[in-house]
């Protein structure tokens, strides 16, 4: 008998153990079920301050893209200006010594279609038809926009044109005579390039954010635009001062580098400031606390995590291609 009490005791046991199992898994969070983060998801974003570092990890997640320090940008400015002077060389090989060479043409080119095809792509990353209006999903894209590799690029190949124009590399047709020859200058080429290389390499996103937020950045925040206007123009004087030629090899380099940093950071600094202002940063914070959000965002440990975490992975990572490789 103690036999069958025991046996029937067990499977009580056993029976209750079951039922506390289910209890505990149906408290549980259905992850099977979670849905993913979408941009949508990340516009309260916009309003931190300080800005959330957590929730730049899934700006990460959903579009590869976080804030970049300082000094990355830097490094990145520099290693397009040395590619680009290695680069001009090849023209002297093609016997080209007063105009563009055909590979020189040929590289810009393939940044141009590269560039071209990344803004889109970051385009379709975006839920437009998401939880938030047209104009803040806008903003959400902007601010993603110009912290990827898309927009120091695109800044990138202003400064390459007016270094093409200061060589005196734009005396002579790019296009061929039919296109751009007699009758045009080279002030007249510069800014046709211009129009095609700084916004046709964002597929001309970056027309309208000059008009949303660039200018009107410079007009509310005129203090950073004056600071960094002054920096390009005075450059290539304090240059001459140092005893450097910025007509030369070095010079231009330098010149091309140090203009690219400072005009990309002072530009995200405009566009995101005027994110923030457009989120109603005004309203509840200081003046200069958009500014000091921006610089607060561009923590070393969101890009490593999201860029070198995975080591060679990096290599597929295709904003770092843009700012290192490419």
């Amino acid at each position: 008998g103690w036999r069958r009490w025991a046996a029937s005791a067990g499977r009580g046991v056993a029976l209750n153990a079951g039922g506390l199992l289910l209890c505990v898994l149906a408290l549980l969070p259905d992850t099977a079920d979670a849905s993913p983060i979408q941009a949508s998801d990340l516009l309260p974003y916009l309003r931190d301050s300080p800005p959330t570092s957590q929730v730049a990890v899934e700006l990460c997640n959903v579009f590869k893209v976080v804030e970049k320090p300082y000094y990355i940008l830097f490094g990145s400015c520099w290693i397009c200006a040395v590619v680009q002077q290695v680069v001009d060389v090849s023209r002297y090989y093609e016997e080209r010594n007063e105009e563009l060479g055909l590979f020189q043409k040929v590289f810009v080119g393939v940044q141009l279609c590269t560039l071209v095809y990344e803004t889109l792509t970051l385009f379709t990353k975006v839920d437009w038809d998401g939880g938030g209006s047209l104009w803040m999903m806008y903003n959400l894209y902007v601010y993603i926009f110009v912290h990827s590799a898309i927009f120091v690029r695109s800044i990138m190949m202003s400064m390459i044109i007016w270094d093409w124009l200061l060589a005196k590399l734009l005396k002579r047709p790019v296009f061929g005579t039919e296109l751009d020859g007699k009758g045009w200058s080279d002030w007249e080429r510069a800014l046709l390039l211009v129009f095609i290389l700084q916004f046709g390499s964002s597929a001309f996103v970056m027309a309208i954010v000059t008009v949303t937020h660039i200018v009107p950045g410079c007009v509310l925040y005129y203090p950073v635009f004056l600071l960094a206007a002054a920096f390009v123009v005075k450059l290539r004087q304090w240059l001459k001062f140092c005893g450097v030629d910025p007509d030369g090899r070095l010079g231009r380099g330098l010149v091309m580098a140090s203009n690219s940093f400072v005009v990309v950071a002072a530009f995200q600094t405009l566009i995101t400031s005027m994110i923030r202002v457009y989120s109603g940063a005004l309203s509840r914070h200081s003046y200069w606390q958009p500014i000091t959000d921006d610089m607060a965002s561009r923590r070393i440990e969101t890009w490593y995590e999201c860029h070198l975490s995975r080591g060679f992975g990096a290599l597929q990572d295709q904003d770092f291609l843009n700012l290192f490789v490419r």
